[in-house]
């Protein structure tokens, strides 16, 4: 089974409030080696709200076009619904990923 580390961008098959799956990007958040990962999606239309993301370099993440990251939709699937990896967030993503996460899901 493969690992994926945090910042990977994946291929995966989301499953739509209709029950159909579409294939969508993701960012990988967790995966501590079981058969599920932790991900959240990754949009190519543009939000603005207080956990959302625009990536600075989203073309070294595989992606096609300018892209958000929606740290409010986090989901948890398993790994045979990744189609196949397409990149990876920059380290300047990830620091800046890290800081929205912190300051959105603080507990204090």
């Amino acid at each position: 089974m493969t690992n994926y580390k945090f910042g990977s961008v994946v291929l995966i098959d989301f499953l739509q409030s209709d029950g159909i799956k579409k294939k969508r990007p993701a960012l990988v958040m967790l995966d501590i080696g079981d058969s599920d990962v932790v991900v959240v999606p990754i949009t190519t239309r543009e939000r603005k709200g207080v956990a959302d993301y625009k990536i600075k370099n989203w073309q070294d993440g595989g992606l096609l076009l300018a892209s958000w990251i929606r740290l409010a939709k986090v989901s948890c699937l398993a790994k045979n619904d990744i189609d196949r990896p397409l990149g990876g967030i920059t380290n300047h993503d990830k620091r800046k990923m890290i800081s929205l996460w912190k300051r959105i899901y603080s507990f204090t």
